[in-house]
């Protein structure tokens, strides 16, 4: 579905997958470049643990250095780099 379509039909949209359990997919351009999909499961509220260690990995990732230079991602796999 256009995403121009979509913009003005989205709480339908998301009412028919809930209703269907089908996944949608929103296009740009004809191209695929999003996806509304129905949840799977109950929800749950985390654990104290499961909390714990999603602020411990958080706060990992946040100490990783970050490149001072933009660069090319591709570019890199590319040469090799990772």
């Amino acid at each position: 579905m256009p995403l121009s379509s979509a913009k003005a039909k989205l709480s339908e949209l998301v009412r028919a997958v809930r209703q269907t359990g089908e996944a949608m997919v929103i296009t740009v351009d004809g191209a695929p470049a999003a996806l509304i999909a129905p949840v799977e499961g109950p929800l749950r509220d985390l654990t104290a643990s499961e909390v714990a260690t999603v602020r411990s990995l958080m706060w990992a990732i946040a100490r990783i250095p970050r490149a001072s230079d933009p660069f090319d991602a591709l570019q890199l796999v590319k040469v090799g780099r990772r």
